[in-house]
C-alpha cells in the first residue's frame, strides 16, 4: 500500500474483476515491483523516479482503455499509465552510455524480477543517467565537472536534486538578465548622449544670454564706481556740511524771528506810551479848560503837577523802549540778517565746488540725486552696493551651476 494507498488495492480488485478483458495483465504499481540494495537510498530513488513509480504499465491499446474504465470505477482518475512492449527483452547499456563516476546511479541500486519494469524506468525515467550522492558538496562537484560525462541528473540522499539543466537554465537566465541589462544600459546610453547635447545647447543659450546682462551689470558697477569717486569728492572737498549750515541758517531764522516778535512788542508799548501821552494831553487841555471856566487855580495846580508827573513818566519809558530797541534790538536783527546772507553766500560756494567736482548733469543721470543731501546719497550708494552684490551673488552661482553641469 506503499504506491497508491487504497485506491491501488481498489484497482487491482478491479483489474482482478476484468481480468478476462485484458491482452496481458497490467503490471503495477512499478514501485511495488521494485527491492532496494540499502534504504539509504529510498528518499533519491523516490524523487529521482517521481510518479513512475505508482505508474501502471500494459502492452497495448486496448489494454490502456480497459485499464482506464477500471481505474474510473474505483475512481482512481489521474492514473499514470505506460503502454512498453511487455515481449521486449532487458535493454543492455553500453558502458559508453553510462555515467563517468563511481558513485551509484538509480539503476544499480534498484532490483526487479519483471525486466518490464526496468526497461521502463530506462526508457521513461533514464534511471541508468540519475547518479546518486551522499551529500549536496559531493553532488555539487559531481555535477558541475566537466569532466563527468552521461550524467542527465545528481540525487543527495535527502531527495535534493542538482541538475546540470537547472544550472544551465540558471546560467540562460543570469545571460538573458546581463543582455536586458546591456540594452537598458544601451537605451540610457542614448538617453545621456541626447540629455547632454541638450543640456550644451542650454549652456550656449545661457552664454549668448548672459552676455548682454553681463554688459549691463559692468555698466552699472561703472556707474556705482563713479558716483562713489563722486561722493569721496565732495566729502573731502566741502569745508562745512550742508546740513550744518542748514542747521546754522534755521537758528539764524529763529533768531531773526524771535528779534521781529520782540520789536513788535516794543512797538505795541511804544503806541500804548504814545496813546497815553495824548491822553493825558487831552486830560490837561480839559482840565485847563475847566480851571479857567471854575476859577479854582490852587486844585488845578495840583492836579496839573500830577499830570505833568504822569505825562513825564511816559515820556521816560517812550525813552527807554526806544533807547532799548535802538541799542539791543535793531544791532541783534541786522547781525542775525548778516550772519544769515554769510550762510548763504557760503552754501552758493559749496555748490558751486561741489558742481566743479561732479557736474549736476552727471548727477541727474545718476538716477535723479540731483539737489540729493549726503545722507541721501549715502542712502542711494548703499541701495546701489546691495544691488551689485546681489547681481554678483546670482550671476556667479549662475556660473557655478553652468560650469558644473558642463
Amino acid at each position: 500500500t506503499a504506491f497508491g494507498g487504497q485506491r491501488v488495492l481498489k484497482l487491482l480488485e478491479s483489474i482482478e474483476t476484468n481480468h478476462k478483458k485484458f491482452e496481458s495483465p497490467p503490471i503495477g504499481p512499478i514501485g511495488a515491483h521494485l527491492q532496494l540494495a540499502s534504504e539509504s537510498w529510498s528518499v533519491a530513488v523516490d524523487s529521482a523516479c517521481g510518479g513512475l513509480l505508482d505508474a501502471f504499465i500494459v502492452t497495448c491499446c486496448k489494454d490502456l482503455h480497459v485499464l482506464r474504465e477500471c481505474a474510473s470505477k474505483v475512481n482512481f482518475n489521474n492514473l499514470r499509465i505506460i503502454v512498453y512492449d511487455f515481449t521486449r527483452p532487458r535493454l543492455i547499456i553500453p558502458d559508453g552510455s553510462l555515467p563517468t563516476t563511481e558513485h551509484p546511479t538509480v539503476l544499480s541500486v534498484i532490483q526487479s524480477e519483471n525486466h518490464t519494469v526496468l526497461n521502463v524506468l530506462v526508457d521513461q525515467g533514464h534511471a541508468e543517467r540519475q547518479v546518486l550522492v551522499k551529500d549536496y558538496e559531493v553532488g555539487k562537484s559531481l555535477a558541475f565537472d566537466d569532466r563527468m560525462r552521461n550524467i542527465k541528473e545528481v540525487y543527495t540522499s535527502d531527495g535534493d536534486k542538482i541538475s546540470l539543466g537547472e544550472k544551465i537554465a540558471e546560467l540562460k537566465n543570469e545571460a538573458e538578465g546581463i543582455q536586458r541589462t546591456i540594452v537598458e544600459k544601451n537605451g540610457q546610453k542614448s538617453k545621456l548622449v541626447k540629455d547632454q547635447c541638450d543640456l550644451e545647447q542650454k549652456i550656449a543659450d545661457s552664454k549668448r544670454k548672459r552676455e548682454p546682462e553681463e554688459h549691463r551689470l559692468e555698466k552699472k558697477i561703472l556707474e556705482l564706481d563713479d558716483a562713489k569717486r563722486a561722493f569721496a569728492e565732495i566729502n573731502r572737498y566741502a569745508a562745512v556740511d550742508n546740513s550744518e549750515l542748514e542747521e546754522d541758517i534755521k537758528k539764524e531764522k529763529n533768531i531773526i524771528v524771535e528779534s521781529e516778535q520782540l520789536l513788535q512788542k516794543i512797538k505795541v508799548k511804544l503806541a500804548a506810551a504814545s496813546r497815553e501821552v495824548n491822553d493825558r494831553r487831552e486830560a490837561y487841555k480839559t482840565f485847563m479848560d475847566s480851571v479857567n471856566e471854575t476859577g479854582h487855580r490852587a486844585s488845578a495846580n495840583d492836579e496839573l503837577e500830577l499830570i505833568k508827573r504822569k505825562l513825564d513818566a511816559a515820556e521816560q519809558e517812550k525813552a527807554h523802549y526806544e533807547g532799548l530797541m535802538t541799542t539791543k534790538v535793531l544791532p541783534a536783527i541786522k547781525m542775525a540778517e548778516a550772519e544769515y546772507a554769510d550762510l548763504q553766500q557760503l552754501r552758493q560756494d559749496n555748490f558751486k565746488k561741489a558742481s566743479t567736482i561732479c557736474p549736476e548733469s552727471d548727477m541727474e543721470a545718476l538716477n535723479n540725486v540731483a539737489g540729493s543731501t549726503p545722507e541721501q546719497l549715502s542712502a542711494t550708494l548703499n541701495r546701489l552696493k546691495q544691488r551689485f552684490d546681489q547681481e554678483s551673488r546670482r550671476f556667479g552661482t549662475k556660473l557655478v551651476i553652468v560650469a558644473g553641469k558642463s
